[in-house]
């Protein structure tokens, strides 16, 4: 069972490593290392949540009857 802990605390290790290159996490944040992976997979979730709810696009719908001018022809 300890390749199993250590294959696990490699990919935190590699996970967090990848946060903190994009940007999402402080590189001075060093109590990630003792989080569990799970814990921060689930805030990394919550993050992208609330970046897309930030970012996101708002559509609106044309209307070509609300200052449009038409050509008059006299």
């Amino acid at each position: 069972m300890a390749f199993l802990r250590e294959a696990v605390e490699k990919q935190k290790v590699y996970l967090i490593q990848q946060l903190m290159e994009s940007g999402v996490v402080d590189k001075n944040d060093l109590e990630l290392y003792d989080k569990p992976i799970s814990e921060i997979v689930h805030d990394y979730e919550q993050f992208c949540l609330e970046f897309e709810k930030q970012n996101a696009l708002k559509f609106t719908r044309y209307n070509p009857h609300l200052k449009e001018e038409k050509p008059d022809f006299h």
